[in-house]
């Protein structure tokens, strides 16, 4: 007897998303609640279809697929789709988003500026514009808080990628300040370009300052490699590390070290200022938390003193994690399928856009229970440690996988460093009458923020353990 074998399920079109409008599909919701409505795409399934005007992009909703798509079945996606094709105008094949054909070359050829060993030298230089920044602050001043934390953030990534611009003091603010406008104006038009592209073409001003912006960053940039050439210096920065050849005599070419360097600009900036300025909020309106955090940065700084290696931060180090899960800078990020393939049992074309949204992830309940709820303590513990719930890919705010941020531990560095060096000093309060607003821009960022300095009480706790010495 012939065994019968059950046939194979056959797949299905994923489920398209309600509210579409025809012409502009989902764009109305993406520009007026993009949050809100992708955390409400889940309960349509893992993998949702939207419509960005009327192309279709297919939303993965769940880390089995995000798993299949970023390490399983990676080889049926490359990096592409509406959410880069319009921002590689300006980063160009940079490392976040060139094919994978290229991206091989280009980490092993910028790996070893990210090296552990370079960190400690990045964090030094980092430092130095830190306190020069915490210099000017005053008592009682109130800060545009999201502001401030853009100039650090300039200052931080300026610093540890040109050294040079701070050698020459009579000019180093006026750089500081040309970039700073320049990357804001590359910043603010970029969400609107990756879900409207066609607005991009049209007369308008702002389309004219996002060009004049761009080529004044290019221009900045080029001639500080052109001088770098010239001089043949290693400064101790990122570029040095850029410029340098590898074993075998390969080198970055001009082009491209523009094309990293803009690439970490962007990021760098954007998510680092994102970031300390949500946990600036977070722990303005927890005075228990924000006391906890405080002495944990105050021992630390005392114990440095004594040229002892500084103690862990385990409690900041919570309060980071928990930032990155509610409110991850780089919320969205998109491939594009190389053949045709399944995905969650439905059926996809080659050419497919794939959207995935670490906000998703990060804002579901059965994930994250009350995901809406700022709760450091859910990191505390190894069992549930933040690269836990990274190998999970639960927890993806710099993505996974071999495309994963280059820039990861670089970035958590400096944050960590900057919040430990505000707040063994300085206490803020809210100082706004209105709500913290939520801004989902190409980085989630936070509007209305203003916050009141207050100089905590001298003296620093000593360290844990040290009652006996001498």
């Amino acid at each position: 007897m012939t065994a019968i074998h059950p046939a194979r399920p056959t797949a299905r079109p994923a489920p398209l998303a309600p509210g579409a409008l025809p012409v502009v599909g989902h764009l109305r919701q993406l520009l007026t609640d993009p949050t809100g409505f992708l955390t409400s795409l889940p309960a349509h399934g893992d993998l949702v279809e939207i419509r960005l005007g009327p192309r279709p992009t297919y939303v993965v909703c769940g880390p089995e697929l995000v798993a299949q798509v970023l390490l399983t079945g990676r080889r049926d996606y490359d990096k592409g789709g509406p959410f880069f094709e319009n921002i590689a105008v300006f980063f160009g094949d940079g490392l976040a988003t060139c094919p994978d054909a290229k991206h091989t070359r280009l980490r092993r050829l910028t790996q070893p500026a990210f090296h552990p060993g370079k960190l400690a030298d990045y964090q030094e230089l980092a430092g130095r514009e830190i306190a020069a920044v915490l210099g000017t602050w005053r008592e009682g001043q109130v800060l545009d808080v999201y502001r401030v934390m853009q100039e650090l953030a300039l200052r931080i990534t300026v610093s540890t990628m040109f050294a040079s611009w701070f050698a020459h003091t009579d000019t180093a603010a006026e750089t500081v300040q040309r970039t700073l406008a320049d990357v804001d104006t590359l910043v603010s038009g970029a969400f609107l370009r990756m879900v409207a592209p066609g607005l991009a073409r049209l007369p308008l001003a702002a389309n004219r300052r996002y060009e004049q912006a761009r080529l004044s960053l290019y221009a900045r940039i080029d001639e500080t490699v052109a001088a770098y050439r010239r001089d043949g210096t290693d400064h101790g920065d990122l570029l040095s590390m850029l410029l340098a050849e590898d074993g075998d005599g390969s080198a970055l070419s001009d082009a491209e070290v523009r094309e990293q360097v803009m690439t970490m600009f962007i990021a760098g900036i954007g998510t680092t200022a994102a970031m300390l300025a949500w946990t600036l909020h977070y722990l303005s309106v927890d005075d228990a938390l924000d006391a906890v955090v405080a002495q944990e940065a105050r021992r630390a700084r005392g114990t440095a003193a004594r040229d002892e290696p500084p103690p862990r931060l385990p409690v900041l180090a919570d309060v980071v994690a928990e930032t990155f899960r509610i409110r991850p800078a780089a919320w969205m990020f998109s491939r594009l399928t190389v053949r045709p393939t399944e995905l969650g049992g439905h059926r996809l074309p080659a050419g497919a856009d794939i959207l995935l949204s670490p906000y998703i992830l990060h804002h579901r309940a059965d994930l994250f229970p009350e995901p809406e709820r700022f709760d450091p303590g859910r990191w505390s513990g190894d069992a549930r440690s933040w690269a836990k719930a990274e190998r999970a890919l639960t927890m993806i705010p710099f993505g996974a996988g071999s495309r994963k941020c280059i820039g990861r531990d670089f970035a958590v560095d400096n944050i960590t460093l900057a919040l430990a060096s505000i707040l063994a000093t300085w206490k803020l309060t809210p100082a706004g009458r209105r709500p913290v607003r939520l801004s989902g821009r190409s980085i989630i960022e936070p509007r209305g923020l203003s916050l009141r300095l207050h100089r905590r009480p001298a003296g620093v706790p000593r360290p844990a353990g040290s009652e006996g010495e001498q």
